[in-house]
This record gives C-alpha cells, structure tokens and sequence, in this order.
C-alpha cells in the first residue's frame, strides 16, 4: 500500500538526475547524503509554515532547489506565498549560522559540519535568486502580485531564469581561464531546466477550499459584500464545506458572482483590486 501511494505522489525532475551524478563525483555518497539533509530542513520548513497558512503537500518531486507552491496553485494572499517561500532558505541561513556559532566553543565540531555549513547556504543563496520556480522567484511573485496579476507577476519573474542563466554561463566561461568551476554551469542548466519542469514540482493545496468533493451544494452561502472590498478579502470569505455565492450592489444593480468567478479573478487581476474596479473593467452583467 505504501508504495503505490509513493508511487503516486512521488514525482522525480529530470535535473534532479543531473544534480545526483554531479554529487557522486565531487563528493560521493556523503556528499548526496548532505545534500539531502539540507533539502529536508529546507522542506521541513516550507511544510510547517504552508500547514500554519492550511495548505496540505498534495504530491512532491525529488529536484535541485527542493519543493514549492505548485505553480498553477491560486495563492490568494501573496504574504502567504512569500512566508512559505521565504522560510525554506532562512531555516537553512539560520541553522548554518547556529553552527558556525558553535566553532568557537567546539572547535573539533567544525570537521563534523563544515561541509553541511557550505551546502547550507549555497543551496539558500541559490533559491534566494529571483528566478522561477525558485523561492525567490515565489517572493518576488508575491510582491509583484501587488501591481500586476499572478499571471503576469510568474512571467515577468520567469524572464529573469534567462538572465541569471546567461550570467552563470558567463561565470564558467570565466572560470575556465583563472579557476575552472563547473557549478556554474550546473547552476545556469537547472535555471533553464527549471522553465520547462514546473509540471513535476511539489504541490500544495489549499485544504478544502475549492474541493468540491466537500462542499454541500443543497445549501449554498450567499455572501454580501461591499463594492470596496479588495479581491483578496473576498477571496478569504470562501467557505470550506458550501458552495459560496456573492453578492455586491453596484451603481444600483445587483451582482451574484459564485466562487469560481472569483478563481477566475484572482488569475486575472492584482488581489489588491476592489470587486467594483474588476465590475467596471470586464463590463461584467451576469
């Protein structure tokens, strides 16, 4: 039983292959097995903080820079996107920093961890990079998301993997004429590899918001709203257990618009918008 359920949750990104070969050979076994801490205490933290938020990892993938938001997850508040993305990378930054603290007081303990230490932080430094999928490419989209819609916000970030890209190419062109470091490489590869994986990534979903399994749609929940109130706000009034229908007067005409309407809005505009100014944009009669 519990390796058909492996079986389908479990998915593996074809850089996650490239990555693995390239640890045996620089480093062996333990160099996997460190690298495979790190990503656990990475993913430890992005768990516990989704699951604060009440998002659930739906499905994972084995990949260079750990897992993520899916990418076609309809994050209503981008503070949560940018506290789960954030917190992978700060974990990491933080227990690196724990350690090298205790050097001083253990000196013999630095043979022990350096290497866990290295790993630590250039796996944080690299998903800090604002590039998507990466969790500096989930911050920078949460911040986007206050301007433009979340569509617009992951293209914009997702242009930045050919510009990092292109720059770490650079860097090992560089680096084979004063001192030849083939991470570069590998780090431009995954950037690319990156644009074109999204599918495969760990995916988490908002628990029971939008499952329609759960809802009882014999008593719908009709909710009044304000002209003034912003997408986002409307977006956290959805019920978990009843199909949620709104309703908002505007210039003297009343609107019912269902839940998934609203889906629909959060995909198309900035959660900032008030559902008058999306009214008045889209023309909307139904």
């Amino acid at each position: 039983m519990g390796c058909r359920i492996l079986k389908k949750h479990l998915r593996f990104d074809p850089a996650f292959f490239l990555l693995v070969a390239y640890l045996l050979l620089d480093g062996g076994i333990t160099g996997l097995l460190l690298f495979v801490a790190v990503v656990l205490v990475h993913e430890f933290a992005h768990v516990l903080v989704a699951k604060h938020f009440g998002y659930k990892l739906e499905s994972f993938s084995l990949s260079p820079y750990g897992a993520s938001l899916d990418y076609k997850e309809k994050i209503f508040e981008p503070k949560e996107e940018f506290l789960i993305a954030i917190s992978g990378p700060l974990v990491n930054i933080t227990l690196a920093t724990i350690i090298v603290s205790l050097w001083w007081v253990f000196p013999s303990f630095y043979m022990i961890t350096s290497s866990f230490v290295k790993q630590s932080y250039l796996f944080a430094l690299f998903n800090l990079l604002p590039c998507y999928p990466l969790d500096g490419g989930r911050v920078a989209t949460a911040l986007l998301q206050n301007i433009v819609s979340r569509e617009k916000a992951i293209k914009i970030v997702s242009l930045l993997n050919l510009v990092f890209a292109i720059f770490l190419f650079g860097l090992f062109i560089l680096s084979c004429f004063v001192d030849f470091n083939p991470t570069f490489a590998l780090g431009g590869i995954f950037l690319i590899l990156s644009l074109i994986s999204t599918n495969s990534q760990s995916k988490y979903k908002l628990i029971s918001k939008f499952d329609k399994k759960l809802k009882n749609f014999s008593k719908c929940k009709f909710v009044y709203i304000k002209k003034s109130t912003s997408l986002a706000k409307i977006a956290s009034k959805i019920d978990s257990h009843k199909f949620t229908i709104f309703v908002v007067t505007t210039e003297g005409k009343t609107f019912f618009i269902d839940e998934d309407k609203v889906l629909k809005f959060t995909l198309k505009f900035p959660l900032t918008l008030t559902i008058n100014e999306i009214l008045c944009q889209i023309n909307y009669t139904k």
